[in-house]
C-alpha cells in the first residue's frame, strides 16, 4: 500500500517535469522556432489535455489525408525507424503540434 501511493507520487511528479520542460523548450524556441526537443506520445497527449488514443487519431487523419489535415511525418513527428508503426515509438515536436492545435481553433466574429 505504502509502496503503491510512491509510485503514484513518483508519476504525478514526473508528469509534472516532464510539463515543464515542454514549456521551457517552447520558450527557449519561440524566436528562433527551431525544435531543441522531442517529447514522447504521453506528453503531447497532457499538453494538449486528451487521451494518447487521440493522437494516434490524428495520425491516421494525416495518413489519409495525404498531410492536409492532422499530425503529418517530418512535421509534427518522427519515427526512430521508419519500419515502426507503434506511436508510442515516435518522437513530437510540441512546438508544430500545438501551434496547428491554435491554428486550429475557429472564432465567432
Amino acid at each position: 500500500m505504502f509502496s503503491e501511493l510512491i509510485k503514484k507520487e513518483i508519476k504525478s511528479i514526473t508528469d509534472l517535469l516532464s510539463s515543464i520542460d515542454v514549456s521551457l523548450q517552447m520558450m527557449a524556441n519561440r524566436h528562433g522556432r527551431r525544435t531543441t526537443a522531442f517529447v514522447n506520445r504521453r506528453t503531447i497527449a497532457q499538453r494538449l489535455g486528451v487521451p494518447t488514443v487521440v493522437i494516434d487519431k490524428l495520425i491516421f487523419q494525416g495518413i489519409s489525408s495525404k498531410g492536409s489535415s492532422g499530425l503529418i511525418e517530418g512535421k509534427h513527428y518522427c519515427k526512430l525507424n521508419p519500419q515502426e508503426n507503434n506511436s508510442s515509438k515516435f518522437l513530437y515536436d510540441p512546438y508544430e503540434i500545438l501551434q496547428a492545435a491554435w491554428s486550429n481553433f475557429k472564432y465567432d466574429q
